[in-house]
């Protein structure tokens, strides 16, 4: 019974067999049939499904890795590969619009969010000094619920215990400073590469130390007033690109 999926062997007979199939999985990839992060049917299914060779199965995976929508994960298998995204390092928008006006679908999930005495790194930056206290809250970023990125943000507890963590999920923490009556007007970033601790690859979905960038940013008001810290954890390929001008440098990093 045809359950009006397409298969290879309804390409003409004159298109190579492994481009056909290349095809129909990168429809399966883009429609979301195959869903990202998730692996791929085995090589030994999909000679069946089609009715080739291994050898041919092999072409069409090479091919759609070359293409950016497979990614092979040594001693693991075979993966759909996670959506690209760009982000414009000079710009001050908060991760979470830069993601959205891009049309990615975001989810939020806040993780944890309490009142601590932060690192004495974040109790410098913020300036509230040794012993004094801080909202820190966890999120976990998503798109079609594979994870993107693991957000740790420190608000000094004055500014903290004015925000209800639960409105995180659905807005940016910058909208919500703004309508505070705070909104950010300068920041500085840091990006550098780290390997995931074991605690980060299990929220993240990823093996204990995959590669990542961490990406650290203070966020200040218009005064200079520190309001948030950001620690924030872009899991897969990423590549820092700039165009450079006359006028200036424009900088963006890409997820793959």
């Amino acid at each position: 019974m045809n359950d009006g999926r397409r298969t290879g062997r309804e390409y003409e007979s004159r298109v190579p067999k492994y481009l056909a199939i290349y095809q129909v999985l990168a429809d399966r990839i883009t429609t979301g049939r195959y869903p990202a992060d998730t692996p791929l049917p085995a090589q030994r299914e999909l000679a069946d499904e089609f009715a080739v060779s291994l050898m041919t199965v092999r072409q069409a995976i090479q091919a759609l890795e070359a293409d950016g929508l497979l990614e092979t994960r040594h001693g693991v298998g075979t993966f759909v590969r996670q959506p690209a995204f760009a982000y414009d390092l000079t710009g001050l928008r908060s991760l979470s619009q830069d993601l959205v006006e891009q049309g990615i679908e975001l989810e939020t999930e806040v993780l944890d969010a309490r009142v601590v005495v932060p690192p004495e790194d974040v109790s410098t930056r913020l300036g509230v000094g040794a012993g004094g206290r801080a909202l820190a809250v966890e999120r976990l970023r998503s798109t079609r619920s594979v994870p993107l990125l693991l957000q740790t943000s420190y608000l000094p507890e004055a500014i903290g215990a004015r925000i209800d963590p639960a409105d995180l999920c659905g807005r940016s923490l910058y909208r919500l400073l703004e309508d505070m009556g705070q909104p950010v007007r300068e920041a500085s970033e840091t990006i550098r590469a780290v390997a995931l601790t074991a605690a980060q690859a299990r929220a993240l979905k990823r093996e204990p130390g995959s590669p990542a960038l961490l990406s650290i940013r203070l966020s200040r008001s218009e005064d200079g007033t520190p309001l948030v810290d950001d620690r924030a954890l872009l899991v897969g390929d990423t590549v820092i690109t700039a165009e450079r001008a006359a006028t200036g440098t424009n900088f963006a990093y890409e997820h793959h």
